[in-house]
């Protein structure tokens, strides 16, 4: 894993919304966006925009979506959930989160549904001049995926060659079924096929239900909500292999 610092916030016991900003990293310095932080008992609010964010694709084809991160001041992180771009390359999420104190960062990934965040930070939070308040900030250390770890052969190093566009519906029925596919690649790559069996056929089968709706021209939500929800059955798995493969994986090194 590789470790990375960036400033958390404790937007507790506020009585009004404060501001804060993010800005590209080195991997992608031109990239910008704000967000809106509103605390209230229990949760807090976000509204966050985002504009001169290319196609993920570009950091490779496995970079499928971007991904708004929390990150407590410990270090865990917590999917926020995925950001969706639309033609002008500008994306908003309004979100709420049961944390107090926290950073953000953007990354990219290849499905919605990741649990960790890969090394593709694309984006960080930075305490804008006129934030609202007295900001308590601390340095939030996390660790990240490296990039090779959703690296995988799919047997063929032709380029993809440039086809027709599509309308936005088809766009996102099919950018979802390649994220599922994404993930159950991925959780059979860590070995959730043999470790967690019931589940990854569960996500098969998930999959497989999605390509019908889309061969089929299903109506659009059902071929996104099926891809997804194969997606996350995906990622659930491989987690779960990864639980059971790690007593193993101690036992052989002592």
């Amino acid at each position: 894993v590789i470790s990375r610092t960036t400033p958390a916030v404790n937007y507790g016991h506020r009585n009004l919304p404060t501001k804060i900003d993010f800005r590209g990293t080195v991997l992608y310095p031109e990239a910008r966006g704000e967000a809106t932080v509103e605390s209230r008992r229990g949760a807090a609010d976000i509204d966050a925009k985002f504009s001169n964010l290319d196609s993920p694709a570009r950091f490779g084809p496995t970079y499928l979506t971007y991904v708004l991160w929390a990150l407590t001041p410990q270090g865990r992180p917590v999917n926020l959930g995925e950001l969706v771009l639309n033609s002008a390359n500008k994306g908003r999420l309004k979100v709420s989160s049961e944390l107090q104190s926290f950073a953000m960062i953007v990354t990219a990934e290849p499905y919605f549904s990741v649990t960790q965040p890969s090394g593709v930070v694309v984006m960080e939070n930075i305490v804008r001049p006129d934030t609202v308040g007295n900001i308590e900030t601390v340095e939030a250390k996390y660790e990240l995926l490296p990039r090779q770890h959703f690296t995988y052969e799919t047997g063929s190093r032709d380029r993809v060659q440039d086809t027709p566009k599509v309308t936005m519906i088809e766009y996102e029925s099919l950018l979802a079924l390649y994220q599922a596919q994404n993930a159950l690649q991925i959780a059979k790559s860590a070995g959730a096929d043999q470790a967690a069996p019931d589940i990854m056929q569960r996500a098969e089968q998930l999959y497989q239900q999605a390509q019908t709706y889309h061969s089929q021209k299903s109506v659009h939500k059902q071929v996104v909500m099926t891809a997804r929800q194969a997606a996350q059955t995906a990622e659930d798995a491989r987690i779960l292999a990864l639980k059971r493969q790690a007593p193993q994986q101690s036992s052989l090194t002592q």
